[in-house]
This record gives C-alpha cells, sequence and structure tokens, in this order.
C-alpha cells in the first residue's frame, strides 16, 4: 500500500520497532454520490473531511473505492533504520486504531491489544503463530500469522475472547461466503462487520490499552 496517513498511538515490540495505528482514514476520502453500507459503517461521506478527493483521484470513492481499503491498518516500522520500509499488518485488522499495545504470553507468543476508537466499536487482540525467541524469531514474518480476536462481556463482568476466523460461525451468523466473507482477507478488511456477527460488545471509544508488567493484567480506558 502506498502511504500511511492519521497515524495515532503508537506500541513498541520486543525486537525493538513500533506499531503505529491508522485512526481516522475516512476523512481523506469523498465523492461518492451515496456511500455503500460498507464505506458508511467506516465513516465515508459524500464530502471528505479534508477535501482531497478534490485534488487527488485516489482519495475518490466513486473512482477508485477500493482504495479506501488500503487504510484502517496497524503499521510495523524501525525507526533506528531509516533505509527500512514500513509494513502494514493485515493479520491484525482493518478499524480506527488508537494503538497497538504488545506484550508476550507465558508461551512467549506475541499479542497485541488493540481498541477500535469510535463509539460503539470493540477491542481486540492478536495472538501470533508463532513464539518470540530472541535472536532466532523471523520477526519480519511474525505479526503475519496468527488468529485475531474480539471481545464480548457478560452481564457479570465477565469476558471470553470470540475468534474472528474465516468461516467461523456464531449463533449470530457465519464468517462466511453467505455474508461477503470469501477469505481470511475479507475478514480483516471488514473487521467491524466480522465482529458483529461474533456478537462481540460494543464499547464506548476504547481507547489506550495497558500491560501491568507483573501480573500481566490488561487495563483498557474508554
Amino acid at each position: 500500500a502506498r502511504g500511511t496517513l492519521n497515524n495515532c498511538g503508537h506500541g513498541k515490540t520486543p525486537w525493538g520497532t513500533y506499531l503505529s495505528g491508522e485512526e481516522n482514514f475516512a476523512f481523506y476520502f469523498g465523492g461518492a454520490d451515496k456511500p455503500t453500507s460498507d464505506q458508511s459503517r467506516w465513516g465515508a461521506r459524500k464530502d471528505g473531511f479534508y477535501a482531497w478527493e478534490k485534488h487527488d483521484a485516489r482519495f475518490d470513492l466513486k473512482q477508485n473505492p477500493n482504495e479506501y481499503h488500503r487504510f484502517g491498518w496497524v503499521v510495523e516500522l524501525d525507526p533506528m533504520d531509516p533505509t527500512s520500509t514500513p509494513v502494514k499488518r493485515t493479520a491484525l485488522g482493518r478499524f480506527k486504531h488508537e494503538g497497538a499495545t504488545v506484550t508476550l504470553a507465558r508461551d512467549r507468543r506475541v499479542v497485541v491489544y488493540m481498541g477500535d476508537d469510535e463509539r460503539f466499536e470493540y477491542i481486540y487482540k492478536f495472538v501470533s503463530k508463532e513464539r518470540y525467541v530472541v535472536g532466532q524469531s523471523n520477526t519480519d514474518s511474525l505479526l503475519d500469522e496468527g488468529t485475531l480476536y474480539v471481545a464480548r462481556f457478560g452481564d457479570d463482568g465477565k469476558g471470553r475472547w470470540l475468534a474472528l476466523r474465516h468461516g467461523q460461525k456464531y449463533p449470530n451468523g457465519s464468517l462466511s461466503s453467505e455474508n461477503d466473507f470469501n477469505n481470511q482477507g475479507d475478514v480483516a478488511i471488514r473487521c467491524r462487520q466480522a465482529a458483529d456477527i461474533a456478537g462481540a460488545s460494543k464499547m464506548d471509544r476504547p481507547e489506550w490499552v495497558a500491560v501491568h508488567p507483573k501480573t500481566g493484567e490488561v487495563y483498557v480506558t474508554l
């Protein structure tokens, strides 16, 4: 994807890179006489907030509707290496990322906690498939394979993590072609709709996440 914009909070990885969240990307797009339901789900409107679509067709939803999908990701970058190229870690899901807080599970798999910073959106986490071993792990791809989860809280205050996998079935439906999820890429791109079907708990603008360094407790500000 070409470029990154509206970057919000950053999280540091154990291997020294930073994860930057693309937040209010919808502000940069406009031009659709009537935004689709998918575009509207992310805040698109006919006239872009910054009017970029009037000067660059790339941001015109009518001319280039798929350009919209290039933003809303977590971007990994190395601030100590000016020759490096930032990478969008799409397995972490697409939404309005406030930030990405990184920690290691007991088995040393990488866990990334994230909030979708808009009213009535969700709290997510990503757990890597492979474990992080200092000096041995391929950190160039460590965040490309794993499982994306969304949080659901019960009336008793207890919560559970719901896996957002292609083909997964929930009481509300399934993440399959019947709901326009043809592969895991579709689940990542339409992450909000996948969380809707999963029955996640709508939150009041989940923003910063912090992990207690000793107890492992996770705190989220709304």
